[in-house]
């Protein structure tokens, strides 16, 4: 602190011809300075520091060069035992997020949480329950009863599918059908207009029957139930149940929908995932490539990041990329901003990662099975983990969704700084 004092002091008396300006304006900054105690010193100065890099232009290793006053600041603060407060942790942790490296990130929150101002951070590991080798190894479950691996996995739901590619095709399919049939009757081309007429309302009738035929049943029971005795529970083609047009309605549901408080929600629920569970990758939209490249960066020697290419590791990481998953499972029946599909991804790159010695992919060599039980479990997991601090990612969700937030903001959530 007093080499960045002593710097700052030799760039003020530097003023060439507004000496007299400059020494009273420096003379004044020194006492309102001297005013404040230790704590309070030193947060100044590392927020400023934090601000300073986050004001600039700089990217990448630039940033990381510049955080080094910062990172070597809160070194002597935790040398000196002065705590740092939420305000300037939280610019710390901002202006780190900027450098988008993992192995940075995980320093910065290990001299946070050795400050005494991050407590929080991979707090929640201890609720993950790691998915045994075994078959017939058991397990304490959440409902406080014992059971095997195969029968808790007997008992969990499945992952929710995602057909996001077929349902969008069917959506634009069916409305380039519609379209043409629109266009065929607005420029009166009388050839094929009875054949596109025919088409169009045969379309329209289906979808209308397909998701409304319950209020159409129940409207016959009201109002015609002396003349309509029997209505059948669905048409032929199985039409009325939601199956003939459900593909096409999901489609355009992903095309039209914009829903912030969803997408917040999903991104509250990954960041929370990532904190709790001390993964220094704090991105909203978790993806196979950022988790695959944590694990592999992890693997590496000389770093701050816990090893992840464990069975608990690899646990984690999955849970990571279901919580958003988990989050919009819980509210709605089809997924529209989180992809299941990103953590059987990961675990696919992980097999064809050169940087990954496949004989430590255990998965590989435990049948085929193996795969499908650790998505399985981590969904599970994840579920639970939104569930149980439900509160919290709410908090973490409102936040986002004001359009303002930053990763520190986040953290201040969690923290209750």
């Amino acid at each position: 602190l007093s080499k960045l004092y002593s710097e700052a002091e030799s760039a003020g008396g530097a003023t060439g011809g507004l000496a007299t300006i400059g020494s009273s304006l420096q003379s004044q900054l020194a006492s309102a300075f001297s005013s404040l105690d230790e704590s309070d010193q030193y947060d100044a100065v590392l927020t400023g520091l934090c601000a300073k890099i986050l004001d600039s232009s700089k990217q990448g290793d630039e940033v990381s060069v510049a955080l080094q006053d910062p990172i070597e600041l809160l070194q002597e603060m935790n040398g000196r035992r002065v705590k740092a407060s939420g305000r300037s942790l939280m610019s710390l942790i901002d202006a780190t997020v900027t450098t988008q490296d993992a192995k940075l990130m995980s320093l910065v929150l290990l001299l946070s949480i050795r400050n005494g101002g991050v407590s929080q951070y991979g707090n929640f590991q201890a609720e993950i329950v790691p998915l045994p080798t075994r078959s017939d190894s058991k397990v304490i479950c959440p409902d406080g009863k014992t059971k095997t691996r195969q029968e808790r996995l007997n008992d969990l739901p499945d992952v929710p599918t995602d057909d996001r590619g077929k349902e969008i095709t069917s959506a634009l399919a069916a409305a380039a059908v519609i379209g043409f049939c629109g266009t065929v009757n607005v420029l009166h081309i009388d050839e094929i207009s009875g054949f596109t007429n025919l088409v169009w309302f045969s379309l329209v009738t289906v979808g209308l029957l397909d998701n409304f035929y319950d209020l159409v049943k129940l409207g016959l029971k009201t109002f015609a139930r002396d003349k309509i005795k029997d209505v059948p529970d669905e048409l032929p083609m199985s039409i009325g149940s939601g199956k003939v047009s459900g593909t096409v309605v999901k489609g355009f549901n992903r095309l039209l929908q914009v829903d912030t408080e969803r997408e917040c929600e999903c991104e509250a629920a990954a960041f929370f995932a990532a904190y709790a569970l001390g993964l220094p990758c704090f991105s909203f939209r978790p993806n196979a490539l950022e988790a695959a490249v944590l694990v592999a960066e992890s693997d590496g020697k000389d770093n701050e990041l816990d090893p992840l290419l464990t069975n608990n590791g690899i646990m984690k990481m999955l849970v990571w990329l279901m919580a958003p998953v988990a989050m919009e499972s819980l509210k709605h029946p089809q997924l529209v901003q989180s992809d299941p599909r990103e953590a059987d991804g990961f675990l696919s790159r992980l097999e064809k990662s050169d940087l990954i010695d496949k004989d430590n992919l255990w998965w590989l060599y435990e049948g085929p099975n193996e795969r499908a039980d650790m998505l399985k479990w981590a969904y599970t997991e994840a579920d639970l983990m939104i569930r149980r601090n439900k509160g919290l990612v709410t908090e973490i969700s409102q936040r986002l969704t004001g359009g303002a937030a930053t990763v520190g903001d986040c953290v201040a959530a969690v923290e209750d700084w």
